[in-house]
């Protein structure tokens, strides 16, 4: 695979297409009429659609290529080419600037990346890639689901013939050649109950995580939602509790607290709250997009009013974990958002959570409130059963071009940490965790949806597009991140 080193970061995307992918497709057995460049798919043109000219016409390809150029981060493109997958109904697809290679899999309308190789994995197991990607395959893969149609359109002519006894008919249209063997059905993708079974060390505990900070406008919001988005996408089952009465989670997530909840006599954290018999599937709403799947339950403006009614009812404090004992088998991680005060409700969020992230951005007020947040923490930790530690600091806001500001407000953080007494066991979160400071990060709460749904905003450009699948992928990080250290506890 020698010309893999054809490339130079100065390349353009011309020099990938034929220098790289022209020659990786021959060295995978295509023929040069095997494939298409340069295909119209909606406004916009495809680079490489793979279809060999011994397959029938109006059947989907099998692999779509999209190239970069050496310059750009394909990471930012997989919106794309996860769009054309979708248009084209092509199975696999290949996303390539030249030095990275990104393999993507369509399952009906889901699309999910098989694997991301270098130059160097790429070389290392191209057999694999090879055995995936090449014409041979590519040809069986086709011939069987030709087959698989053949039996369905068969057995679709025996009934209609039966339907309207038309002999005829069934003689005219009936004359292929017999079946050999039965086409085995294609696998059942792994159901969302299934997918979502068991924590990775086979545990059934799971995590209640109030995000806590008494500073407003941290992103404690949009961490949540994002993160829950992201380690749904992990296989892992999320509830939302909003518990604050401006509703910025319920609203973040599509749901208007007036014309989706109060107009329709559904019950929200109030009610739970404030009424002995309702029980959590009582008002848990569940939301999907795409490929995620959340569950939530909503707030509403009333809840500024229950202040007097809270402080009123006996052991008001444990009433929301009594009323997620229940439940919690039901779901891999809870995550609470309540409101940034140290109000009535703030102490019900956090009597219910097994551990606490708090989330800042790099600049001196946020990270002075560090301070007050574990102090906070603590002392409701002195009236609970069991421990409740904080399990991290999650940067968001953060501005990739302020490097001498990063490294002094980082090192105000540590200062903190390590004069607070337990802070010293309190880790910052590794900076490939930490969230670009984006406009599309900060206004796609407003359009209810998590920033991996924005592929799909036909209001955004391409810009804001790249720019979302940028801040999500450091989602992702932090929830890989999250599950590898993060192990669950009984709250």
């Amino acid at each position: 695979m020698s010309f893999l080193s054809s490339i130079t970061p100065q390349s353009s995307e011309s020099d990938v297409e034929q220098k790289i992918v022209i020659p990786l497709l021959q060295l995978l057995g295509y023929g040069d009429r095997d494939w298409k460049a340069q295909v119209g798919v909606g406004r916009s043109k495809l680079d490489f659609l793979v279809h060999p000219q011994s397959l029938p016409t109006p059947y989907p390809p099998y692999l779509v290529i999209e190239v970069k150029a050496p310059n750009k981060k394909i990471n930012q493109s997989v919106w794309q080419i996860s769009g054309y997958m979708r248009s084209t109904n092509a199975v696999l697809g290949l996303l390539t600037n030249g030095y990275n290679f990104c393999l993507l899999y369509r399952y009906q309308e889901y699309v999910g990346t098989i694997a991301i190789y270098s130059q160097t994995t790429l070389t290392q197991q191209f057999n694999l890639v090879h055995k995936l990607l090449c014409k041979e395959t590519y040809l069986k893969y086709s011939n069987a689901v030709f087959k698989s149609q053949q039996q369905v359109n068969h057995k679709f002519l025996n009934l209609v013939s039966d339907a309207f006894a038309n002999e005829d008919m069934l003689r005219f249209f009936n004359r292929k050649p017999k079946l050999d063997e039965q086409p085995k059905p294609p696998a059942e993708p792994q159901a969302k109950a299934t997918q979502y079974a068991k924590n990775a060390s086979g545990d059934d505990k799971s995590m209640i995580i109030t995000v806590f900070n008494n500073k407003g406008g941290v992103g404690k919001t949009t961490t949540t939602i994002n993160l829950a988005a992201a380690l749904n996408k992990l296989g892992k089952r999320v509830l939302l509790i909003d518990i604050d009465a401006q509703a910025n989670l319920t609203t973040g997530l599509g749901i208007d607290p007036l014309t989706d909840v109060e107009e329709k006599g559904r019950k929200d954290i109030t009610h739970l709250l404030t009424e002995a018999r309702t029980l959590l599937p009582d008002i848990v709403i569940r939301k999907q997009w795409d490929d995620v799947e959340l569950e939530i339950v909503p707030s509403h403006i009333r809840l500024s009013d229950m202040e007097p009614v809270l402080i009123q009812t006996v052991d008001v404090d444990r009433i929301l974990s009594r009323k997620l004992k229940n439940y919690k088998k039901d779901y891999d991680f809870i995550f609470i958002d309540p409101p940034p005060s140290f109000g009535k409700v703030n102490t019900i969020s956090l009597m219910a959570a097994s551990g606490i992230l708090v989330p800042t951005h790099l600049a001196p007020y946020p990270i002075r409130a560090l301070e007050y947040v574990i102090s906070r923490a603590q002392a409701v930790e002195q009236i609970k059963d069991k421990p409740m530690p904080i399990l991290g600091v999650a940067v968001s806001m953060y501005d990739r071009r302020a490097g001498l500001l990063k490294q002094e407000m980082t090192d105000k953080i540590m200062e903190i940490l390590n004069n607070v007494p337990g802070g010293e066991n309190i880790p910052l979160f590794p900076e490939e965790t930490w969230i670009p400071q984006l406009k599309v990060v900060s206004t796609t709460p407003g359009k209810g949806y998590p920033l991996c749904y924005a592929e799909f905003d036909q209001t955004l450009s391409t810009t804001d597009k790249e720019a979302a699948q940028n801040a999500f992928g450091c989602y992702m990080k932090l929830a890989q991140h999250f599950v590898k250290t993060i192990k669950p506890t009984e709250s």
